[in-house]
């Protein structure tokens, strides 16, 4: 669970729902155990040739975030049917804005792996000891969460497609290069010809 931006409080600094319902506290973030606590991770992944690049930023909540020490993440990219882990990286935070986030990266051969779809999973470790299981919410805009095709040394080419699931975690979709790709240019094609008629009916 991720509790989402922004994160409001009363002028005596105590957390609340929201800024016009703050008979609603959530003082039970500043003592429940940060292991516990709905940390917000964004993740945008970029896929290349040269290596897809996964962007992790860790934003803080009401100060315990800085108070744990962020260190580095455990990144594990988990098969959907089998549960089988096909890929770990481990990345450093380092501060982005002093007191409000961290960001880490890390590099991902998705060529490496089956295609299949590929849940990405975090362990998010701390400087104080903790370890807290965490997901990566899927950031939306320019280049972000769109197919793309890149070079495969087992397939030639293969189609990646980052996504959001219905909770909003950031998964990503291998499919096989020549199948996606003419699967992709099929659609395209079937669009372009129902707009070609419904032009022409007008």
């Amino acid at each position: 669970a991720r509790l989402a931006r922004p994160y409001p409080s009363t002028p005596d600094g105590t957390p609340v729902w929201a800024a016009d319902l703050p008979q609603v506290t959530l003082e039970h973030l500043l003592v429940r155990p940060v292991r516990l606590l709905p940390l917000a991770v964004d993740g945008e992944l970029r896929p290349s040739a040269g290596g897809s690049r996964l962007t992790l930023r860790l934003h803080e909540l009401y100060g315990r975030v800085a108070d744990a020490g962020p260190a580095t993440v455990d990144v594990e990219l988990v098969h959907r049917q089998t549960g089988v882990p096909g890929m770990r990286r481990t990345a450093a935070f380092a501060a982005e804005r002093r007191g409000e986030t961290w960001t880490a990266e890390v590099l991902l051969d998705l060529a490496s792996l089956d295609t299949a779809v590929w849940d990405i999973r975090l362990r998010l470790l701390f400087e104080d000891g903790t370890a807290r299981d965490s997901t990566a919410h899927a950031v939306a805009g320019p280049g972000l969460l769109r197919r793309t095709v890149v070079p495969s040394r087992r397939r030639g080419v293969l189609l990646v497609q980052p996504y959001a699931t219905q909770a909003g975690n950031l998964s990503v979709r291998l499919a096989p290069g020549v199948r996606g790709v003419a699967g992709v240019a099929k659609r395209r094609l079937t669009r372009l010809l129902r707009s070609a008629r419904g032009a022409g009916g007008r």
